[in-house]
């Protein structure tokens, strides 16, 4: 008998963007628009990596306890009650080996076989994965650029069945860049109070907003109880590559979360938690970093989207958060694959196709604004010049 690679593996499709960043390998001059990491354009902060070198050196190269280091749960514990109003306990908080293993973890511990869960479609292309591994089911729910990308009471509604258990939130949007006013996501949480659904609510991007958006934390809108909040240092502290994360959840979801966890990653990276420590200690030096990242990227965001909006076949929302925009590319008559490979192969410039994200984001292209001003003029040239080749 042949045996054979699981069959809940074999139906999770390979990353669409994994496939587009090989066709682009070897290609001179590229310049990407795909990744999202902002560690090019800003390095972690130097107080930040001396923190972690000098934990070495003073022998932080044991596991830290499972649930993280317990003065950075009293500081993530600290942020949540300025920042939101929010009482978490220490027992109430797990870091973990980034924000993917906190998702991993809260669908691993809350999910039954053939429990359903609302995600909104497009959003970032791990949830349906992350659903499905927990023998989950993912219910996409279509949200739409006249919406500004976001997803609606009702369009939840339509979709709920006996059988759904959570709704995945992303707010600001990894891709659409989309934030939510807090009095909609009131309407959301309503609903959840009202048909005991458990919220997953990914607030990765919660200080990376512009204009007069404000980002609001779902448990603060009167469901803590059964919110299970991510976030991360990643894009906050510019620490993509450290790997740490954390959840927020009541304990007893944290428990059966570090259940997993323990048998697992065990813990997270002990060094690079105590880069983190000094990160949340040092509130001034983070604050200016984080503010100088903001306004640069603010002044990007511009760059990117209105030099989109004067190219012929393209039209673009200016996002509200993250890094990212998502032009919409129906005018040029293309797919989001063929437009992407299009740029790749024609303009050398990398765009991350919006059906990677789910069946509606078809037409759409994923742009970031990491790059430089100067990186990103020069592919809008490339992209003006190219997209009058498209027949």
């Amino acid at each position: 008998m042949v045996r054979s690679i699981a069959s809940r593996i074999r139906a999770i499709p390979p990353s669409g963007i994994r496939r587009l960043f090989d066709l682009a390998q070897g290609v001179e001059g590229i310049i990407s628009l795909g990744i999202g990491d902002p560690v090019p354009a800003f390095d972690t902060p130097e107080f930040i990596k001396e923190a972690a070198k000098k934990a070495l050196d003073a022998g932080y190269s044991a596991y830290s306890p499972n649930l993280g280091f317990l003065e950075l749960r009293e500081l993530i514990s600290t942020k949540y009650k300025q920042e939101y109003g929010l009482d978490y306990t220490v027992d109430e908080i797990c870091v973990t080996c980034g924000a993917g293993e906190a998702l991993y973890l809260a669908c691993q511990a809350l999910l039954d076989p053939g429990d359903e869960v609302i995600i909104p479609d497009p959003s970032f292309l791990t949830y349906p994965p992350q659903v499905s591994f927990a023998g989950g089911v993912p219910i996409p729910v279509p949200v739409y650029e006249e919406n500004e990308f976001a997803i609606t009471v009702e369009d939840i509604q339509e979709n709920l069945t006996p059988k759904t258990k959570m709704i995945i939130l992303n707010f600001p949007s990894n891709p659409t860049g989309a934030v939510m006013q807090a009095s909609d996501l009131k309407g959301i949480a309503d609903l959840a109070l009202d048909h005991d659904l458990f919220i997953l609510s990914d607030e990765c991007y919660e200080k990376l907003v512009y204009d007069d958006a404000k980002n609001t934390c779902m448990a603060s809108l009167g469901v803590q109880d059964r919110t299970i909040v991510v976030n991360s240092f990643s894009k906050t502290f510019s620490m993509t590559g450290w790997r740490v994360g954390y959840a927020l959840a009541n304990k007893e979801i944290i428990n059966a979360m570090m259940i997993i966890h323990q048998m697992n990653a065990v813990a997270a990276n002990s060094a690079a938690q105590m880069g983190c420590i000094a990160g949340m200690k040092n509130e001034g030096a983070l604050e200016q970093f984080l503010n100088t990242m903001l306004t640069e990227f603010d002044s990007r965001r511009k760059l990117l989207v209105n030099g989109l909006n004067f190219i012929e076949g393209i039209h673009c929302l200016m996002p509200k958060g993250a890094f990212y925009a998502f032009p919409n590319i129906k005018g040029t008559g293309m797919t989001s694959a063929e437009f992407s490979e299009f740029m790749i192969t024609q303009a050398k410039i990398v765009m991350v196709p919006g059906n990677v994200f789910g069946a509606h984001g078809e037409g759409y292209v994923r742009a970031s604004f990491v790059a430089s001003s100067e990186q990103i003029k020069e592919a809008l040239e490339r992209i003006k010049a190219c997209a009058r080749n498209i027949k």
